[in-house]
């Protein structure tokens, strides 16, 4: 699992993060959702791995990082 935390007031898009697996990660977790009375930013359930280097990992993800928010991410294969 990744744990994601935006403290800012500030959303950051295209937010690179290396993951330890290629494949598919499933958003479990986003507070910006509507059922938390957010709006619903996000990464649409989920994003794939791409092969692009990142924190030391070979693979990444490009995800979305709603404002004062915090994403949560498993990996599904």
């Amino acid at each position: 699992m990744i744990v994601m935390c935006n403290f800012t007031p500030v959303e950051r898009s295209g937010f690179r993060v290396g993951v330890p697996e290629m494949g598919h990660w499933e958003e479990v977790l986003n507070t910006d959702s509507a059922l938390y009375g957010g709006r619903n930013r996000g990464n649409l359930g989920g994003l794939d791995a791409v092969e692009e280097a990142s924190d030391g990992f070979e693979a990444s993800v490009a995800m979305t990082l709603p404002p004062l928010s915090v994403v949560v991410l498993k990996w599904t294969g």
